[in-house]
């Protein structure tokens, strides 16, 4: 059974959100990737350079022309419901166009420069460029998952969500349709571990849960944003200590850095239990909604 059918038996507002959550999941395996190809630049620029423009063709194709209009139409929803958070989502819908305009511009002067550009200070800045964008982007999406899905879900009422769903077009993201991403982008799929030589979705080769598999992307974006955040944490670390020139800017560099590890270390302890119990509970709610549904037709 496809997500789409399994999306039927929810309500109208259930099935956006758990979309929306979805296309995160998938932005997090891209975003992963982008890391992996942008440190690959400088000594394979011409094979990092291809999967790194169908990767940002791949969020101007769908994230930002499909997955932030959703978004927007239910911050506007939110909006009208609680006139408090006003400037703040705005301020989300701000981000997306200038997202949208930055991918744009990366992907441009990635297309443009040569190999020996792409190796030398132009090809640095425009790593560090990208990394500062993927960066922004983790956060920008935290920020929604953990504030504002939440707020949508409380605030929102069924005629709110019938008519954000009315405006939708149904667009799916690219590798739910593992054709398009043969077809599309091919490079991509094939470093994501997609099974592009199949047609079709991977669900009916291998028929998994779809609350299961929704954890286990959860968990995989989990573990490579802390992996991510560690190599930021240890590159700024030694940027703190090369720029050190006396011993007072030695203390503080010190001082600066061990708060820094404490603060990721807190992290690394909080983040996979708070998984571990939202999760558990998700796949208990899963697991049980099928008796509950049973249970409440008896009682009918």
């Amino acid at each position: 059974m496809t997500a789409a059918a399994r999306n039927t038996r929810l309500d109208p507002g259930s099935a956006f959100m758990r979309n929306l959550r979805l296309d995160h999941a998938g932005l997090s395996r891209v975003l992963r990737e982008i890391d992996t190809q942008v440190g690959q630049l400088a000594r394979e620029p011409e094979r990092a350079r291809t999967v790194l423009i169908e990767a940002l063709d791949y969020l101007l194709y769908y994230h930002h022309s499909y997955h932030h209009p959703r978004e927007d139409r239910m911050f506007a929803r939110i909006r009208a419901r609680d006139s408090g958070l006003d400037e703040t989502l705005q301020g989300l819908t701000h981000e997306h166009e200038t997202g949208e305009r930055q991918t744009g511009e990366l992907a441009a002067e990635l297309a443009a420069l040569s190999h020996r550009q792409l190796r030398g200070q132009r090809g640095r800045r425009l790593a560090d460029q990208i990394n500062g964008y993927v960066r922004h982007t983790r956060i920008h999406m935290r920020n929604e998952e953990a504030v504002f899905y939440r707020r949508a879900e409380r605030v929102l009422e069924p005629d709110d969500w019938r008519d954000i769903v009315a405006a939708d077009d149904g667009s799916r993201d690219p590798m739910t349709d593992l054709a398009l991403m043969r077809d599309r982008y091919p490079h991509l799929a094939e470093h994501l571990g997609l099974p592009v030589k199949q047609l079709g979705l991977v669900e009916r080769t291998q028929p998994v849960s779809e609350e299961l598999r929704l954890q286990m992307l959860a968990l995989t974006d989990l573990y490579g944003g802390l992996i991510h955040e560690a190599l930021e944490l240890a590159r700024g670390n030694v940027d703190q200590l090369l720029g050190v020139r006396s011993p007072s800017a030695l203390v503080r560099a010190v001082g600066e850095i061990s708060s820094n590890n404490l603060r990721f270390a807190g992290q690394c302890l909080t983040r996979p239990p708070r998984w571990a119990i939202n999760g558990g509970a998700a796949l208990v709610v899963a697991c049980l909604k099928p008796y509950l549904k049973t249970s409440q037709s008896g009682d009918a």
